[in-house]
């Protein structure tokens, strides 16, 4: 593989993983008066997909170069692969925690310990409503757990059995979507726990055995998984809120929607059409993409600082409204970029930096 070729690959999927950022900042920011009910949050399970994708490779990996070694080598390996996530995840995740308490973000002061642990999701799943501002975190916490759990898995696991194991994951985790009132009345949403989610992760890890057992990015399997899953997701959404038909599939829908996104994800990394590649590939999305993560800790504490600084844009009685809802906007891009630069610029280059002596 050429290396202007791998850099084409690589390109595209931050593009794409620029346009799912967006869609979950417009899902949070979008105001009443501008409101749909369009299905934004398949950004958010874009990333939870695209995690099990990259984090089962990175782990296959190592397993393959430390069984060639010989010896004891797992406790080792996960200690090291814990304390190289927490350099890349938790170090700006708690940056971004301090940001909230120096602008006494509410729902930060009144349940620190959820979040400094983190557990947000489980917090959430208890208590049954969102925090304002830091809803998002439920995702950061969900992922940590994933980190926690996922290299026994994949590391314990015989080969011959990783792809069943997966299989399995996905099984329970939408099982589970069926009885949600085996966990009441302990948890009111019992839907934001830990194992609820791991479909979508076991689904890219199930992409990337496929790929590291030989099946290649170029076989059109992906683009019929793609067609067939993200469309047939639209399809019951959208049939759903508009009221084309009475098809509910309930948590089925997830595993339809998780097989989609693979398919998008591996025809991105083979280099998808010219015009997509376009866009995929322009300057500001290749930004976005680099801040993805930055962009996601900080845009929804953005307004609750923008509303300490600038109270007006809360205030005021301007009448022109609309004029005023774009002016927020406006602010909130700027702050939330400004926010998400930093973190990159001083905060994730150095740590990767850092990692990567280690």
């Amino acid at each position: 593989m050429s290396s202007s070729l791998q850099k084409k690959r690589v390109s595209q999927l931050d593009g794409l993983r620029a346009l799912a950022i967006l869609s979950v900042c417009w899902f949070h920011w979008q105001p009443e008066q501008w409101k749909t009910d369009l299905p934004y949050e398949i950004g958010l399970y874009f990333f939870l997909v695209l995690t099990g994708y990259f984090i089962t490779s990175h782990l296959l990996k190592i397993r393959e170069a430390l069984e060639q070694k010989g010896g004891a080598w797992l406790w080792q390996a996960w200690k090291q692969f814990q304390s190289r996530r927490m350099l890349r995840i938790l170090v700006p995740y708690y940056v971004a925690l301090g940001v909230g308490l120096l602008f006494m973000v509410p729902s930060l002061w009144e349940s620190f310990a959820w979040y400094i642990f983190p557990l947000t999701n489980i917090h959430i799943a208890i208590e049954g409503k969102w925090p304002a501002a830091t809803s998002h975190f439920w995702t950061l916490s969900l992922q940590w757990q994933f980190y926690l759990i996922w290299p026994l898995l994949i590391w314990f696991i015989p080969k011959r059995f990783l792809a069943l194991s997966m299989f399995l994951v996905i099984g329970l985790s939408v099982s589970l979507g069926f009885f949600p009132h085996l966990f009441k009345p302990f948890v009111v949403w019992p839907h934001k726990l830990t194992w609820c989610w791991f479909d979508f992760f076991a689904a890219g890890s199930l992409l990337s055995l496929a790929i590291a057992r030989g099946l290649s990015f170029s076989s059109p399997i992906w683009r019929i998984m793609m067609i067939l899953g993200c469309g047939a997701y639209l399809f019951l959404e959208l049939g759903r809120i508009y009221e084309w038909h009475t098809i509910a599939l309930g948590p089925l829908s997830r595993p339809i929607l998780a097989i989609g996104l693979c398919g998008l994800i591996a025809v991105v990394s083979h280099g998808t059409w010219r015009p997509v590649a376009w866009v995929l590939e322009c300057s500001l999305l290749q930004k976005i993409g680099l801040y993805s993560y930055g962009i996601y800790l900080y845009h929804n504490i953005a307004p609750i600082i923008l509303g300490k600084i600038m109270p007006f844009l809360w205030n005021s009685a301007s009448s022109d409204q609309q004029a005023l809802l774009v002016l927020k906007l406006s602010c909130f891009v700027a702050l939330t970029g400004l926010l998400s630069f930093s973190s990159w610029r001083y905060l994730e280059v150095p740590l990767d930096r850092f990692r990567n002596r280690g």
